[in-house]
Parts: C-alpha cells; structure tokens; sequence
C-alpha cells in the first residue's frame, strides 16, 4: 500500500520555537577513564604470561547418521507450507516444500510444489535447477514438465535479467506439448502451449490451443480468460491501427466490424470466466479496462469494486477508481466493498485490512480524522504488518490532539524503515513537507524531553534522512550511542563527519564509540587517529580569531576530551 500524497493541510503547530528548530542534543562528555588501561585491551588480545602446551587432539568423531523426522515433524511441515503459500508467503512455503522433498525424496509432488512457490517467489534459477534435475529423477512425471514450463513463462514475464525471453517461451511450448503429447487433457499444459505461441507470434495457434482448453474443460476458467486477453489485445491493435490509419469507405467498414467483434469477444470471454470462478479478480480489471476504452467510466468503476470485492489485494488502478470523487465518496466506496468481500464465505482478516485501511486514508483526507483513525486502528489490528497504516495512524492522532499516540505510531513507523518515511515527507508538497517534517521534529525532542530515548532515536533518524546535516546526523549517532547501538551511531558519525568533516566535536565522539564500546585493537588503533584529528581541528578553530562564543567553547571542550580519551587508551 503505496503512501500517497497529503492533500489537506496539516493545522498549526503550536509548539515553542525552539522546539522546530535544528536543536542540537546534549554533547556527550568524555566517559570516566576506566581503572586500568588494561582493562581496555580484549580478553583475547591479552597474552597469558606462560604458554601452556598444547593438549592432544582429541580423535575425530564418528560420524553419525541424521535422524529420520518423524510422522509429526513431517505433518508439522506440511502445514507450514500450505499455510505459507494460502498467505502470499511464496519463500517460506518453497523452504517447507524443500525440506518436505529432502525428508521423502521419492515423491515428485513436493518438488513441484517446491518449484511453483519457487518461482513465485522471484527465486527462478532455483526453481529451474531444482525442475530440471527432477526432470531426469522422474522421467515419467508429467507434472514435473509442467512446472518448469510454466515456470519459464513466469521468468519470461518477471525476471528483468533475462535477454531473450523467446528462449523461454520457445522452451514452455516445447515442454508443454511434450505434456500434451502423453495426457492431451492436462489444462495447465494447453493453456501454457497457447500463452507461448500467442508470444511466439503465433496468434492462430494460440486461440486454437486456449478453444481447445475450453472444449475440454468447459466448467474451467482459465481458457475465456485467455481467450479474452487475445481479443483484448487485438481491440487494442486495431483501433491503433485505426487511429493511425484512418480509412474510409469500406475499408473504414470492415475495419469497425473487426474492432467490434474483438470488443465482443473479449466482453463474452470475461463475462464466462466471471461466471464459472467469481473469485477471480483480473477478468473484472480486464472489463474495466475494457469499459475504459469504450470511455464508460461508471462502468470501469463498477468493475474494479467487483475486483476488490473479489481480492481486496488486486492490482486495481486506485487513482482511476476515485477519479473525480471527492474523498468522503471514495471511502464510501472502499465501505461498500468492505462489507460485501466480509460476507463471502473465504474473507480473510488481511484482506479487510486493505480495504480498512484504503477507506481510513480517504477519510483521513477528508478531514474524518476520528473516524478515519478507527478504521486505520481496525486495519492495523487485523494485518499487524501493514507498517504504512503508522503513517496515517501517527498524522490523525497528532490533529486529534493525542500526542503520545502520535509519537508511538511515529515512531513504530520510523523504527520498521526510517528512509522510507524520510521518503514519504520528501513526496509531500512543499508546505505539507515542511509541517510534517516539524510534527516530526516535535515529537523526537518530547520523547527525548521524556525519557523515551528509543523513540527519540527513530523518529531522530528520520530527521537525519531528511535533513541530512551534520547536526542532524549527529543528533541521531548520540542517541544510537546511548541505546547500544554502537554500529549505527558509528556509521550516523561518519555521516556527520562527511558533511563537517572539521569538527573537533564529532571527530572526538566518533572515536568514544571505538574507543568504549567497541574496543578491538583495530578500532582502539582508529580512535587514536581520530582524537589526534580532533586535537589537530581544536587547535586550528582556537587560534582563529574569528572563532568566538559558543564555537569556541565547544573547540575548547572538544580538545580537553580529545586529550582525556587520548590518554585513557593502551599503550601502543
């Protein structure tokens, strides 16, 4: 669920001035030297003062045969993977399948359902391999064929590094007919066959193979939906071909006849796959598109509900369904469709989540912000991992007045991914990204100003991503430092160090982090650089006279911890 630009006007702040301002956090003094120098040096780099010999190797163990998983583990793992691939976890339910193929080795179906979730993963040298070898373990399993035929096609249609997809499309045409050849009635395999040859050029051959789908399997779906791409796809070449050409007369004549028998093909295709799978959400987003050209836009609309309502995940055009609808009618259509996909019999609570959560955003941009904070509060509760309902979640509650709220939800958002909020502000238009970005900034100094120091050091890592200031930078690096995490600060200093890299201040907290925290005779061997570089930039701030006030303070207390620190590390 893309964030999506604000459209209404975030109120007033009213907070003190200085509370918006690039306020620096309290400078870190230098740590208390420890009780012995030594103290400093890791255990491991410590020498002992005699050398002890060196014991006997122990003889090699034997080695032992792996336990067998039992009837349990195996149910265990069956579950895991079926569960997995119902949710849309397509690399968790491959590993179960996997472990499933190792565990019983001679049944070909778990690598099937191994290479399938494989592929839909994106993991398709795997599930190549994986088919390919099993291809030659179980020359007679057909479904084996079948899936690395339909697996070339998925790779052709995703994989961005493949060069030439003919390749594979010639090599599902080759496997799939190799399929048909010993079962002819194997739909996934004619339907694969017909798919390549429509993309192999062969358009004849393609709505050949797909009727003769349907005449096998007249109960199916799958062949009227690819019957009705076909006619999609010609609708659209010939009125292209229309456009550019413009004919008259009966040339003119015969040219709208074939646009309207397209157009009526692909209608009656997606009609009847409609009616023998509902479920299924791309033959209404086809009729929509279908509607779209015909400039019916009631009618796209109405289609791409129907698709919600069929997946609430579909690949609808979200901006299209609401266009020209203020967003108080937008989210009553998300309403609607909420309550028709929750009385279906297979509702899932995830998938009402992304209806909630689409109603709750319009409502919020219509200035619905209790309403739309239940609605996102309920998303939120059914689909835990839906982390974008934060955003809007941390926004209403800040109009509403509740700060903490706000704060928790801010900071829940900038603890999962701090870029990509700092990206989400950058999206916003000018005003609306200046006043977010101080709602922001206010509350990372109250939770600072609180005590809530992990808080504080999220959202403070938002305001680095978007400032990008040494300031800002090193705001963030103290608050790692005070939390433990040493890495991070180190990196957010160097960050710092990039954008003032004459700062006596940071070159010296920058080596604390080293020198304290984590202390291996590399980084120790490092802090001694960098408080000889603080010293260095100390001395050159204090004899410039034009260095004065709080500047040369810090200059001054910069270089009494440089040397403080400097002396506190082991001997070289």
């Amino acid at each position: 669920m893309r964030i999506q630009q604000l459209l209404v006007l975030v109120v007033s702040l009213s907070l003190a001035p200085s509370a918006c301002r690039n306020r620096q956090l309290p400078e870190p003094a230098a740590p208390p030297p420890p009780a012995s120098a030594a103290s400093q040096v890791p255990a491991a780099a410590a020498a002992p003062a005699t050398a002890a010999a060196p014991a006997a190797a122990p003889a090699p163990a034997a080695p032992q045969e792996p336990v067998p998983p039992t009837a349990a583990d195996l149910d265990r793992l069956r579950q895991q993977a079926f569960a997995a691939e119902a949710a849309g976890d397509h690399g968790s339910a491959a590993d179960a399948f996997l472990a499933l193929s190792r565990a019983e080795p001679l049944r070909s179906d778990w690598i099937v359902a191994a290479g399938r979730c494989l592929g839909r993963s994106g993991r398709f040298r795997d599930a190549v391999e994986l088919l390919d070898a099993a291809r030659r373990r179980f020359p007679g399993a057909i479904e084996v064929l079948g899936m690395l035929a339909r697996t070339f096609l998925l790779q052709a249609e995703r994989d961005r590094d493949v060069m030439n997809p003919e390749i594979l499309w010639a090599d599902a045409a080759g496997l799939a007919e190799e399929v048909l050849a010993a079962s002819p009635d194997d739909e996934d395999s004619r339907l694969v066959l017909a798919q390549a040859r429509y993309l192999l050029g062969d358009r004849d051959e393609a709505v050949r193979q797909a009727e003769e789908a349907g005449r096998r399997h007249p109960q199916r779906a799958g062949s009227h939906v690819l019957l009705g791409r076909l006619a999609l796809d010609q609708l659209r070449e010939l009125r292209r071909r229309h456009a550019e050409q413009q004919p008259t007369g009966q040339e003119a004549a015969d040219l709208v006849q074939q646009i309207d028998r397209a157009r009526q093909q692909a209608r009656s295709s997606y009609q009847r796959a409609i009616e023998l799978d509902p479920t299924r959400p791309f033959p209404h987003i086809a009729l929509a598109q279908l509607a779209m050209l015909d400039q019916k836009p009631e009618a796209a609309r109405d289609h791409m509900l129907d698709a919600l309502v069929a997946d609430p995940d579909a690949d609808v055009d979200h901006e299209l369904l609401g266009k020209g609808l203020d967003p108080s009618q937008r989210a009553a259509l998300y309403r609607g469709a909420h309550d028709r996909y929750a009385k279906g019999t297979e509702s899932r609570p995830a998938k009402l989540a992304t209806l909630l959560f689409h109603e709750g955003r319009q409502l919020f941009l219509a200035r619905e912000f209790a309403t739309a904070r239940a609605r996102l509060e309920a998303a939120l509760q059914a689909n835990p991992a839906a982390y974008n309902t934060h955003w809007f979640l941390f926004l209403c509650a800040y109009h509403l007045g509740d700060h903490d709220a706000a704060e928790r939800h801010a900071a829940t958002y900038a603890g999962h991914g701090a870029i990509a909020f700092a990206d989400a502000i950058r999206e916003l238009s000018g005003d609306h990204r200046g006043e977010v970005g101080a709602i922001v900034q206010f509350l990372a100094d109250r939770a600072f100003q609180q005590q809530r120091i992990e808080a504080s050091r999220d959202l403070n890592h938002v305001l680095a991503s978007l400032k990008d200031t040494a300031d800002a930078w090193n705001n963030h690096a103290f608050l790692c430092r005070e939390t433990g995490r040493f890495e991070a600060a180190q990196q957010s200093y160097e960050y710092a160090l990039q954008r003032e890299p004459e700062s006596p201040q940071l070159w010296n907290d920058a080596a604390v982090v080293l020198q304290y925290h984590v202390p291996t005779p590399a980084n120790l061997a490092k802090a001694r650089t960098m408080y000889e570089r603080a010293l260095q930039f100390a001395d050159k701030a204090l004899a410039d006279a034009r260095v004065t006030g709080a500047e040369r303070e810090r200059a001054t207390k910069a270089k009494a911890d440089a040397t403080a620190n400097l002396a506190a590390l082991p001997a070289r």
